[in-house]
């Protein structure tokens, strides 16, 4: 059993990286700060970046945004904003790292920091975060298994009485039989519900105010 509930854990941290293994984003950052680096502006710059054959694999319809951008003279961060809201074929962390580079340029263009060197910071912001939410991915991973399992226990009972030829409403035959069913139905949904919160809590954010309480 053992060996089981292992098997799952790898199996669910594997389907957990593969969801959130889509880091285009962080390219596409990578390539605009080299772009700006070169000594073209932010708007020239994207849209090299969204032709790049990575990126473009990953966002094809990002590049047909940004030439307008280029062609209508409108900012880049005001393209890539409509970008998240409507979705563009993006997932919802991609959505949110791009969210994060719009942030970024937004912030250089106010304080006027090199936008190069915000562009580089934020795509290695991306890239930290979607390397926390996979590590949280892989830990939570055998404890979510182990939930799965020990829920589906319940079960095992009139699965055992089938097996051996014992029809399950013999096993519930008596007024006792049937409140101790309930009964074990009621406590298993409340360790299901309870598992759910202390894993959701796991995988809560940390405190970044500075706050150790």
């Amino acid at each position: 059993m053992v060996a089981w509930v292992a098997r799952i854990a790898r199996r669910a941290g594997r389907r957990s990286r593969r969801r959130s293994d889509d880091p285009w984003v962080a390219d596409f950052a990578e390539v605009v700060a080299v772009g700006l680096d070169a000594g073209l502006d932010l708007s020239a710059a994207a849209l090299a970046s969204a032709r790049s054959p990575g990126v473009r694999s990953r966002a094809p319809w990002l590049s047909a945004h940004l030439q307008g951008s280029v062609d209508d003279g409108r900012p880049v961060t005001t393209v890539l904003e409509g970008g998240c809201a409507v979705g563009s074929g993006t997932g919802p962390e991609a959505r949110r790292d791009l969210a994060l580079l719009v942030a970024a340029w937004r912030l250089a263009e106010e304080v006027g920091a090199a936008a190069s060197a915000v562009t580089t910071s934020a795509a290695t912001s991306v890239r930290e975060r979607r390397a926390a939410v996979d590590r949280t991915a892989v830990v939570v991973a055998g404890p979510r298994a182990s939930m799965v399992l020990l829920s589906a226990l319940p079960l095992a009972g009139p699965a055992a009485a089938v097996v051996v030829g014992l029809p399950p409403a013999r096993l519930y035959d008596s007024v006792g039989s049937r409140v101790l069913g309930v009964v074990g139905l009621l406590l298993t949904a409340a360790g299901w519900w309870w598992a759910r919160r202390l894993l959701r809590r796991a995988r809560r954010p940390g405190r970044t105010n500075g706050d150790p309480a």
